[in-house]
């Protein structure tokens, strides 16, 4: 993840301003894998585990724990507290835990589980980041690129069924990320990463999306930005249309789960040149297409097939 201080900065600021930042964060993703397969609940949405270097606190480093959290549920808490103790009891070292609510209700707010009785019980509280509690003209005025996914996402709920919105929207966030990622000067790998995260989480139809490409190029001039190719978005637009043929012999709502596998099976096999056709039955078996969507946007932002099988708890073999 090449942006985690900067995610940091937005859902935690504390701990933000103790990171190391001439050092490197070591994410743990094969570890908290391992983990969370003896979790409570089926896994969603991905989680993240980081190693994080420190500085003036006293320790050299800290694991800080990350869940993401979209819809309210029951005994939230109580899975905190599981990862939490189990992550002390695996690497019996400090553990952080941060919990970001995406959710759109402003009272729910699990932040701590306390049991017991008599003066004997246990007492446990995490950080919460609320995402609802940013307004709009406070995520536009920062210049934190983290901002930008926030608002995406807010656009493409907002706007649904408006299309034409979702194209003036996406153009404007277009040029402000080409504004943030220039005059900070980032690597092209953080540049590929935001882009192809921004471009996903604000999907368009063909006819717009052909005018939003021509209006960015106009708007880009002769500097343009790293963008999806026109390989990944053929194949999108293909996938789509051939898992909602296929579904619809099966009825409507499974045309549109076949169409997201389609999609994201089409896109793998362009985008990664390591992709083994064996590994397309990871993606065949899941019947959750929010969770096919979101698959589609950690495709966009990983390094290689493998590594983007991982990121969804799979095992390249």
């Amino acid at each position: 993840m090449g942006f985690f201080p900067e995610c940091m900065e937005r859902f935690d600021p504390a701990f933000a301003r103790r990171i190391d930042r001439s050092k490197k964060v070591r994410f743990l993703d094969k570890e908290l894998r391992a983990l969370l397969g003896r979790s409570p609940r089926p896994r969603r949405h991905v989680d993240l585990l980081a190693e994080v270097p420190l500085r003036g606190v006293g320790l050299d480093t800290v694991l800080q724990h990350v869940e993401i959290q979209r819809n309210q549920v029951a005994r939230f808490a109580h899975r905190m507290l599981f990862y939490h103790a189990a992550l002390i009891q695996r690497f019996q070292r400090p553990v952080m835990s941060l919990a970001i609510l995406a959710d759109p209700d402003p009272k729910w707010r699990p932040n701590e589980l306390t049991s017991g009785i008599d003066g004997s019980g246990t007492r446990f509280e995490f950080p919460i980041c609320k995402l609802a509690d940013f307004t709009d003209a406070e995520l536009e005025s920062d210049p934190n690129p983290v901002n930008l996914v926030i608002l995406a996402e807010r656009l493409t709920r907002r706007h649904q069924k408006d299309p034409v919105a979702r194209r003036e929207g996406k153009l404007r966030l277009f040029g402000r990320m080409a504004e943030l990622l220039r005059s900070k000067r980032y690597g092209k790998e953080q540049r590929l990463v935001l882009t192809r995260v921004l471009d996903w989480s604000i999907p368009l139809p063909e006819a717009e999306e052909e005018i939003f490409l021509d209006q960015l190029r106009q708007q880009e001039g002769d500097r343009p930005m790293t963008y999806l190719t026109t390989f990944e978005r053929h194949a999108l637009r293909k996938g789509l249309e051939q898992g909602r043929q296929e579904g619809r012999r099966e009825g409507e709502q499974d045309g549109v789960r076949l169409g997201w596998v389609e999609a994201l099976k089409a896109v793998a096999s362009v985008r990664f040149p390591d992709w083994k056709p064996s590994w397309n039955r990871h993606l065949e078996s899941l019947d959750d297409t929010e969770l096919l969507q979101d698959w589609i946007k950690l495709a966009a932002a990983s390094p290689s097939g493998a590594a983007f099988l991982r990121s969804i708890g799979k095992r390249p073999r």
